[in-house]
């Protein structure tokens, strides 16, 4: 009769330690279905976020209800970037050179001396570019920065003359 028990008690373990692996098994698949579902949220949250400028209200209205955080659209980019941005979205004409945006930049802060230098304003609006927030088209002057034109994306591409 001990034997029995003891059988039995092996039997369960095992079938317990089957149960378990499968288990673990469903969980991890689960889980690398839930990662996909959330990469892929993230990306749609990307689009809405480089898109929400050329939704019309109902659509702006409805990207809202969906509970994400879009209530500023240059979410991730850093300080100097989003004052490019800003600055280039307030800007009439659209368009100016690298020369004009960056001295723009100068211009708006409280004290020159909190500048970053012309050639760390160009690294840091680089994620504008790649995003193609803000599009770059070769000045005058192949050999410098500071003529290339600088365009809001989807304005039209005004030529900025330097006079």
């Amino acid at each position: 009769m001990n034997d029995n028990i003891i059988d039995r008690l092996i039997q369960n373990i095992i079938n317990d330690q089957q149960l378990l692996k499968a288990s673990e098994e469903k969980i991890d698949q689960a889980k690398n279905e839930k990662r996909e579902i959330q990469d892929r949220i993230k990306g749609y949250h990307k689009d809405a976020t480089a898109m929400i400028k050329y939704a019309c209200e109902e659509q702006i209205a409805q990207i809202e209800a969906l509970d994400l955080d879009l209530s500023e659209s240059k979410q991730g980019l850093n300080s100097v970037a989003t004052t490019a941005l800003d600055i280039m979205m307030n800007t009439k004409k659209k368009s100016m050179t690298n020369e004009e945006l960056y001295q723009a930049y100068v211009d708006s802060l409280d004290s020159s001396g909190k500048a970053v230098s012309y050639t760390t304003f160009n690294v840091k609006c680089r994620p504008l570019y790649n995003n193609q927030r803000l599009i770059r088209t070769k000045g005058s002057d192949p050999k410098s920065s500071r003529t290339d034109v600088i365009s809001l994306n989807g304005s039209s591409k005004a030529v900025v003359k330097k006079g």
